[in-house]
């Protein structure tokens, strides 16, 4: 794994969602940047769960393997997020893998640095919880994506999904600022890529996406397929 430290402060920029460096400046804790290169791995289960981590640059997946090596995605995040095993208290390891998707700029925090700076700041306690809702509310969108039984369904609800918190106005519809393959998808929703390879094609002769730059745009007409 190839890893950059970067013991420089933050800068005071605004993340779209959840909490920024500037939170943590003024609840007095020093953040020191971590970059990871796309595919670099961030940790894996059984390591130490004794810190959270917040992202503040590029994307993050978080993903199980089960069965003959087989990867289950169960997070996509961007940043602003808080991920690793939600809550203060330390455990027996992280659950999951954490991966770069793209070049990531991450900060990890103490649990116990945490608890002391909640104690001292409320205001600061209350947007970490709401970092963790938000986290949560992730999680609760991908059990929602896999409740439909026809893959076709499934993608369709991830694809909104992911316009919803990638997506950004193009003209033609909504572009999703991340590459994701169909190998990808596939495993965000319990699937197989010629399923998903499939199900993809199909939706493109509807008219329901197009594909820019090898990403996906999605089009009004993808409503129409749940």
């Amino acid at each position: 794994m190839m890893l950059k430290h970067d013991t420089r402060n933050f800068t005071a920029t605004t993340t779209t969602e959840g909490l920024g460096p500037e939170d943590f400046e003024e609840a007095g804790i020093r953040l020191a940047a971590r970059h990871f290169g796309a595919k670099d791995i961030i940790f894996a289960p059984g390591d130490p769960d004794d810190r959270l981590y917040f992202s503040f640059e590029g994307t993050v997946r978080l993903y199980k393997t089960y069965g003959y090596y087989k990867e289950a995605t169960t997070a996509l995040l961007k940043e602003g997020s808080v991920f690793g095993k939600l809550g203060l208290v330390q455990g027996r390891g992280q659950d999951d893998f954490a991966e770069a998707v793209t070049d990531v700029r991450v900060a990890g925090v103490h649990k116990d640095t945490l608890a002391e700076a909640m104690k001292r700041d409320p205001e600061f306690a209350l947007k970490l919880f709401a970092s963790f809702s938000e986290r949560l509310r992730q999680s609760d969108k991908v059990i929602e994506s896999l409740l439909h039984r026809e893959v076709s369904a499934r993608l369709t609800t991830l694809l909104l999904s992911l316009g919803e918190r990638f997506g950004e106005a193009n003209g033609v519809g909504t572009l999703l600022g991340v590459r994701l393959t169909h190998q990808d998808l596939a495993n965000m929703v319990a699937s197989t890529r010629e399923a998903v390879s499939k199900v993809m094609s199909e939706f493109q002769r509807e008219g329901a996406i197009e594909v820019e730059n090898r990403k996906i745009v999605l089009r009004p007409g993808l409503m129409k397929t749940l």
